[in-house]
């Protein structure tokens, strides 16, 4: 094992196990939380046993433990969660009972590919973006009863193949802006100018990685491309509703 490797783990226990006696947590009930065996993070605290998590459950980890990765790791020097003026959180609608109208399906095209700064350094790349008409409802679909209360939920078509297999053309992907997206998600990210303009410029329908306080990483599929976006550019960042929750599951 290498030694920084190696250090690397060192780190990761010292801090999981700080953060555990800071919070009142436990190993057990964090375990339980990112949603990994109840013996996870006990495993994490051995010596014997550390590895290293992916980046959607170390993340997890963080969330749980109210700290960032980057301070998980060593590579920060502060446990504090970055804050921006660009909040991931829309505000809560209150629920007046039993939502019956449908979910307006918003009109999407396919637009000229944007070029971003990829996260492995080798430059610029394409990636695929669309356009979301937002004043333009191509019809209303059914709102499943878990979406009731989610006054401000939209659907969309998806467009083009980058996030094949996952979605393919033609398909319709369900967003719920009340729930914050985590990494590991699917998301459509609203971008505006970056320079301060509020309107809407362009959408990207990706997955959510890791974010910082300068910057958001988000990943397509068809080709495997993982790029930054400047945090000050997201106007949303809305979270797709999987299957499974659709369905109550």
């Amino acid at each position: 094992m290498s030694r920084d490797l190696a250090q690397t783990k060192q780190t990761l226990r010292e801090r999981v196990r700080e953060r555990l006696e800071l919070t009142g947590k436990s190993a057990l009930g964090v375990s339980k939380e990112i949603g990994a065996n109840t013996g996870y993070v006990r495993d994490l605290l051995d010596p014997a046993k550390t590895s290293i998590p992916s980046a959607a459950r170390l993340a997890r980890i963080a969330q749980a433990l109210g700290t960032t990765t980057d301070w998980l790791i060593g590579t920060a020097d502060s446990p504090e969660q970055p804050h921006s003026e660009v909040s991931f959180r829309e505000p809560p609608n209150l629920w007046n009972g039993p939502q019956t109208a449908g979910i307006p399906l918003l009109g999407t095209a396919y637009c000229d590919d944007l070029a971003v700064e990829t996260v492995d350094g080798n430059g610029e790349m394409k990636i695929e973006r669309v356009l979301l008409e937002q004043d333009h409802t191509v019809r209303m679909i059914m709102r499943p009863p878990a979406l009731w209360a989610a006054k401000d939920a939209y659907a969309i078509y998806f467009h083009g193949s980058s996030m094949e297999p996952r979605f393919r053309q033609g398909d319709i992907g369900v967003v719920d802006p009340r729930r914050p997206p985590r990494p590991g998600e699917d998301v459509v990210a609203q971008l505006n100018d970056g320079n301060g303009g509020q309107d809407v410029i362009t959408v990207l329908v990706k997955e959510l990685g890791r974010t910082t306080s300068d910057h958001v990483e988000l990943t397509q599929f068809n080709p495997p491309i993982t790029f930054k976006v400047p945090r000050r550019q997201i106007a949303r960042l809305h979270r797709i509703v999987s299957l499974a929750e659709l369905l109550g599951a």
